[in-house]
């Protein structure tokens, strides 16, 4: 159930009592945004046909962490044990180590939404006889946590990826993640 607020038309008076209803249809909630990706740096050969599948691949694996960590779900919530998908068991043993970080798992309860407002990839790729075999996600993501006093987020860093017979998956991280301005 979605909730819609009109928008300040600039007049802090109230309608006159015998004046029209407004006949504008109110939106609904934001449709989400999607993730940019792009090819960075490439080190080594890697043909032209074989990048824009690495960046899907790669972004797809980024995006269910994204959606699984931080801006996707029901809220409020506080089950954050699937929030890793796409992660090596040792690297998901570590990011549940550092689920404050690596999730919203800090924010509790008194989370109404989230709203991503910026969602970036840029994939640097290590290549070797023309084939990917590891990458690095240099990654943004910001959203907004509301409740009372809405909050910007950002949470930024590096994705070590390695390919594996599942497909790609992270191994490694190195994020940071604050308030954004």
């Amino acid at each position: 159930l979605a909730l819609t607020t009109g928008a300040c038309s600039g007049d802090d008076d109230p309608p006159a009592p015998d004046a029209e209803p407004s006949t504008t249809p109110t939106s609904a909630a934001p449709e989400p945004i999607g993730t940019k990706a792009s090819i960075g740096k490439v080190t080594g050969k890697l043909p032209k046909d074989r990048r824009q599948p690495l960046r899907e691949a790669v972004r797809n694996v980024v995006d269910a962490w994204f959606d699984a960590a931080y801006v996707g779900g029901e809220f409020p919530r506080n089950d954050f044990q699937h929030a890793w998908p796409g992660f090596t068991p040792d690297a998901k043993a570590e990011a549940h180590h550092d689920r404050r970080l690596m999730s919203n798992s800090d924010l509790g309860k008194g989370v109404e939404g989230i709203r991503a407002t910026r969602k970036q990839v840029r994939v640097d790729v290590l290549a070797v006889h023309q084939r990917p075999v590891g990458v690095t996600a240099r990654f943004v993501l910001d959203f907004v946590v509301d409740r009372r006093t809405p909050r910007k987020v950002e949470v930024k860093g590096r994705l070590f990826l390695t390919r594996t017979e599942n497909g790609w998956r992270v191994f490694g991280y190195d994020v940071t993640r604050g308030d954004a301005r």
